[in-house]
């Protein structure tokens, strides 16, 4: 009952945090255009790549290190928020015309909102994470209500963003774990290399995978059109954004239980198991669910414009089901696993979308085709790793944790 409870409370809140993310999109796309639709994916996935690169799988530390070393962790990450997103952003400003101020603050906070989300699940204050997600979104919403310029939505966005996670920020803190030796630079740097192992392995790891999830719609601009891009924001939102929510739910409460685990050297095969059934039984309604009726959504409720972004629900419905069955169980590489064996996961993937968005429109320029090779391949291979997670949880249930 405890695995149903802390996913389906953070679940129900993603769940609506994605209808108040839908009401965004379909306001964006009336307001402004399916082209601008596409240009806000853009930004939405340079702040998501920006959020791993800057902290560097640093916030995995937080629900997995001893309570004398919260305070250096929250401090480490909070360093990175600030510091290494002005680095990123003034390189991304080079290649893209993007509002710099504006990008650089929604990094940060957004980088920000992941410190306070990893502190609420080490707490296991799973109502609170809920209540946080739907804020987010809400501001989001609430922040291109109020635009009368599409320019205008994404410095207003920021700055009331980043007052809300400060909020947030202030409320899943103790501020009794901190000391004033936390705030030293001679502190971080001893923290530093001593998670040098996580960081290096772990932190790149997820700078990959995000990376994999995110440059899709970033190449797609580049390639096609940010029209195209839009058409494939649109199917994300409508229909991939639910699965992932859906998957990251069920991950971050296994993260939370399985990290606790692995400190009392235990692992649950029983659990493990349900959580594979649950996973198996909502992709496949998942999927069904995307096939009969999305087309049926556009159609009739959505319009015209909408109707051409069925044709990428189709193609996309590999991916989507091994995105929600297989993906959150990779969760038991990063705690029971090595990094190694992490990392080369994520960069596998990596090389997908490399082939499938850099080499072939190079070769031959078809969105179709480049999108089909994508899902295949990624389910293909994410169909391989499933099976070796299984093979590595019997292991764990016979062996135990070394």
């Amino acid at each position: 009952m405890s695995l149903i409870k802390g996913a389906s409370t953070i679940g129900g809140a993603s769940v609506i945090s994605q209808l108040i993310g839908a009401f965004t999109i379909l306001l964006m796309s009336y307001r402004f255009g399916m082209s601008d639709v596409g240009n806000y994916a853009l930004t939405f996935s340079i702040v998501m790549i920006g959020i791993q690169i800057t902290l560097y799988g640093s916030h995995l530390l937080l629900p997995k290190v001893d309570q004398q070393d919260i305070g250096k962790a929250v401090v480490f990450c909070l360093l990175q928020s600030w510091g290494i997103s002005a680095i990123y952003i003034y390189i991304v400003s080079y290649f893209f015309s993007l509002p710099f101020f504006a990008i650089y603050v929604l990094t940060a906070s957004y980088s920000m909102m992941i410190i306070s989300e990893y502190i609420f699940l080490r707490n296991k204050n799973f109502s609170q994470l809920a209540i946080q997600r739907i804020s987010v979104t809400s501001v989001v919403f609430l922040a291109l209500l109020v635009s009368w310029k599409v320019e205008y939505f994404y410095y207003i966005w920021a700055i009331v963003h980043l007052c809300l996670i400060g909020y947030w920020l202030y409320k899943s803190l103790d501020f009794n774990v901190f000391s004033k030796s936390d705030f030293l630079p001679t502190t971080q740097i001893q923290f530093f290399i001593k998670h040098w192992n996580h960081l290096s392995r772990v932190g790149t790891a997820e700078v990959v995978a995000n990376a994999s999830l995110q440059l899709p719609t970033v190449l797609i601009n580049y390639w096609f059109s940010p029209l195209v891009a839009g058409y494939f924001a649109v199917v994300n939102r409508f229909c991939l954004s639910p699965v992932l929510i859906l998957g990251q739910s069920v991950r971050n409460y296994t993260f939370s239980k399985w990290s606790e685990d692995f400190r009392n050297k235990v692992f649950n095969y029983a659990e493990f198991k349900q959580v594979r059934l649950f996973l198996i039984t909502i992709a496949l309604i998942t999927v069904a669910g995307i096939y009969f009726v999305y087309p049926w959504l556009t159609q009739h409720v959505l319009g015209e414009q909408w109707i051409q972004s069925v044709e990428t629900s189709r193609l996309m419905l590999p991916y989507v089901f091994a995105m929600l069955a297989f993906v959150p169980l990779t969760v038991i590489e990063l705690i029971f696993g090595t990094p190694n064996y992490f990392l080369r996961i994520q960069c596998e993937q990596l090389a997908i979308v490399a082939f499938a968005f850099l080499i072939m429109p190079l070769i031959y320029k078809s969105y179709t085709i480049s999108l089909l090779a994508f899902t295949m391949l990624t389910a293909a291979r994410y169909l391989m790793i499933y099976i070796s997670i299984n093979k590595h949880a019997l292991v764990l249930r016979d062996e135990g944790i070394v």
